[in-house]
């Protein structure tokens, strides 16, 4: 399976980079594709182990590794390579050698470790991958008077200082206010914007505005001197013959020039028709009676749908066309305010980004051969609002951040404060904050056997650090509740993301709580188990949803639940002298239920469709995380009932996408989650507020008729009646085979599932 997923993006990566009309997607295609083949030449000589906490020989766990898509390892960590233009550089300055060894062994020298001191105090460093931090740590500890610490990490890394990269990156700046969140940086929002390309079907259109039409205008008030009483007079003057060469040989040179519009060249097109008569006259020919009758009839034809060109409606319509066409192109406009991104640090966000998408100044035009005064075109404060640096709220807010999945990524910055709060050091407190942010921003690995993956606290020089801090239980336990709300207040509708489960479960680590969260497990990649803490979650659920319409909604045996066995362990073999009176219990797990509820048995074979479902009977017995919220006090501005609304509209919508969608599945899923959702929200609700929610007319017609199916079976787990729960089965978004929810919206393709 491992072999057949790498050799796939492989060969997806080829196809890109072979086909695909952009040249900068082709170019980073190439690069993912020589990434995917070292993954592949690495597994075939041995040198990866797909699936390990230590996929590559001779690297322990806490290495930093180059990870592609799916957690597999190219066989490389992600400070290797070649020394990088700063480490040069601060080789010629110190005279040494330009080694990784020469850079390590300066900054153990008493030189090198104030140079570090220098760095710590003024925060004027980068955090990239965990390993930058590892000798400002080491410095650190040694100034602190910790010399077995900072001993302890030395004996870590040095033996890799030859080949990896623990030089610190130097900035221009400290880091920003760590309570201040971003999407990307400064200097990633300018590679956005410099990165814009001329729209060739633009430029294309104001070629044909600004050049072509005041062209074609001449050329028809010449024809329009000799268009007599319906006829075009052909008896020529040296006048007319003078003009008509003129705008010939004009003719030529913009054809020559211009070339993105083609119009002019179809030869049944008018501007075609009109030089075509008038090349033949110029130099002395005749035209015949048919191409006089074009050029009468394009005459015509444009005197009656837009008057004379001397006429002012016609002036009029001209003006707004060359002012349409001298507007200055997207891409050289998004180019000017890449420029000002520049003065910024490019490693941090941007606090004011008003600052940066105002008109075009009197210099910048000068300097790009634009218009004063120019406006930016959308693209920019778009791209510029995603480096905006503000308090994830606003963020929220400003809808900045647009997906849970992106608020999952934001998190690790706020969660580091807290890792770092305890710090009795400001210097350290910022080190700290800067390497978990790092850490967290580490690809995963493809695990198998349920081993877990690479934790903080196993890197050397966290380690180390332990001793002098650590998050205080009140403060991690405050932003743990404060991401909760803010998940379930904006994106209500999905499933909590992964990554938000990881940050959520660091931060109640941090806060000595010991609360179950589970996180979405891949349908292709399960094997059928599932670690103890998915039971412990589901027993944790029912005394959330014990007794409430989620648990007669989706029929939850809570006593079943509580009843359910830890996972199966190896039976160590029998003695010879042990006599069996007979069997023992048979375990039932919390994978036995899934699979139960699901309406499977082991002897089937394996396939995604059936992994799917089992896996949504896993979060749909542990709420996904939705009854550890509760637990743990999260409490959304917004109405439970409020947000259950919002789901069932959501799973409307989603629902009338599918039913337009060539491939509809993977949205009908979404929209299951999104009802599952609903229910929960309303468990938690008051009577009242459920009930209201429950009996509303307009949301069982709203969307597809498939809706007022929905409601009537939450009616019926309101009302707790059987027989509608037995007509009403429960909507679940994994299938095997065909989805009745597809015949229920009309959809018409028989996609598998």
């Amino acid at each position: 399976m491992t072999n057949g997923y790498a050799f796939g993006q492989l060969s997806q990566a080829f196809l890109t980079a072979s086909t695909h009309e952009d040249p900068e997607a082709r170019s980073r295609a190439d690069r993912r594709a020589e990434h995917w083949v070292r993954v592949i030449n690495a597994m075939a000589k041995g040198q990866v182990a797909v699936g390990s906490r230590t996929p590559v020989r001779g690297y322990p766990s806490w290495i930093t590794l180059e990870v592609m898509r799916g957690g597999f390892a190219t066989g490389t960590a992600s400070g290797e390579g070649p020394l990088a233009e700063d480490e040069i550089a601060l080789a010629q300055r110190l005279g040494i050698f330009p080694t990784r060894q020469s850079l390590f062994s300066y900054f153990l020298s008493e030189p090198g470790l104030h140079e570090l001191y220098s760095l710590l105090d003024s925060g004027s460093y980068r955090v990239d991958i965990p390993e930058d931090a590892a000798l400002l740590m080491m410095a650190w500890l040694v100034r602190s008077g910790d010399r077995a610490g900072a001993l302890d990490i030395v004996d870590a890394i040095a033996p890799f200082a030859h080949t990896l990269r623990f030089a610190p990156k130097v900035t221009n700046e400290p880091s920003s206010r760590p309570e201040l969140v971003y999407r990307m940086t400064a200097g990633e929002a300018a590679a956005v914007l410099q990165s814009r390309k001329l729209n060739t079907r633009v430029e294309a259109q104001r070629e044909a505005l600004g050049v072509w039409n005041p062209f074609t205008d001449r050329v028809l008030e010449a024809w329009r001197k000799k268009y007599i009483n319906g006829r075009i007079d052909l008896a020529l003057d040296e006048s007319w013959r003078a003009q008509a060469a003129e705008l010939i040989s004009e003719y030529d040179k913009l054809a020559e020039r211009h070339t993105l519009c083609s119009k002019h060249k179809k030869p049944k097109e008018n501007l075609a028709i009109l030089i075509r008569a008038m090349r033949t006259l110029a130099e002395g020919g005749h035209i015949a009676p048919r191409d006089a009758g074009l050029v009468c009839s394009v005459t015509e034809a444009c005197l009656a749908k837009r008057g004379a060109p001397s006429d002012q409606e016609h002036h009029a319509l001209r003006e707004r066309q060359r002012f349409i066409a001298s507007a200055a192109p997207h891409s050289r406009l998004a180019a000017i305010a890449a420029e000002r991104l520049a003065v910024l640090e490019q490693s941090q966000g941007i606090e004011h980004p008003e600052i940066f998408i105002g008109d075009v100044t009197e210099l910048e035009a000068e300097r790009a051969n634009v218009p004063v005064g120019s406006s930016m075109p959308p693209v920019v404060p778009r791209v510029v609002s995603r480096a905006t640096s503000a308090p994830i709220e606003t963020l929220l807010s400003d809808g900045v951040v647009s997906s849970s999945e992106i608020l999952g990524s934001l998190i690790p910055r706020i969660s580091a404060t807290v890792v770092a709060s305890a710090c009795r050091d400001e210097t350290l407190a910022r080190l700290v904050a800067a390497n978990y942010r790092a850490f967290r921003n580490r690809r995963s690995l493809l695990l198998v056997n349920l081993q877990k993956q690479v934790q903080l606290s196993e890197l050397p020089w966290m380690r180390a650090a332990l001793p002098h801090g650590a998050a205080t239980t009140n403060e991690a336990m405050a932003v743990a509740r404060r991401v909760g709300a803010l998940v379930l207040d904006y994106f209500p509708a999905t499933i909590i993301p992964n990554p938000l489960v990881r940050e959520l479960q660091h931060l109640l680590a941090a806060a000595g709580y010991d609360v179950p969260l589970v996180e979405e497990l891949a349908a292709d990649i399960f094997m059928g188990r599932f670690s103890d803490k998915f039971r412990i979650a589901a027993q944790h659920a029912t005394k959330v949803i014990g007794g409430t319409l989620y648990a007669r909604y989706f029929a939850i045996d809570v006593e079943e639940v509580g009843a359910l066995d830890g996972p199966r362990k190896s039976a160590p073999k029998p003695s010879k002298m042990v006599i069996r009176f007979r069997a023992s219990k048979p375990l039932v797990t919390f994978g036995d239920l899934c699979e139960a509820r699901a309406g499977h048995s082991q002897a089937e074979g394996w396939s995604v469709a059936r992994n799917g479902t089992i896996i949504e009977q896993s979060q749909i017995l542990t709420t996904h995380n939705l009854a550890a919220l509760v637990t743990l006090g999260v409490t959304p501005r917004k109405p439970w009932s409020e947000l259950a609304r919002e789901c069932i509209s959501k799973t409307a919508s989603l629902l009338e996408l599918a039913s337009r969608q060539p491939r509809p599945l993977p949205t009908v899923k979404d929209a299951a989650y999104a009802w599952r959702q609903a229910v929960f929200f309303l468990s938690v609700s008051t009577q009242d507020d459920a009930e209201q929610v429950i009996a509303d007319p307009s949301l069982a017609s709203t969307g597809p008729a498939v809706m007022a199916t929905l409601m009537a079976g939450l009616r019926a787990a309101s009302a707790g009646d059987p027989e509608g729960q037995v007509a009403h089965a429960p909507f679940v978004g994994w299938s095997v085979g065909r989805h009745w929810v597809l015949d229920a919206i009309g959809h018409q393709s028989h996609e598998p599932s």
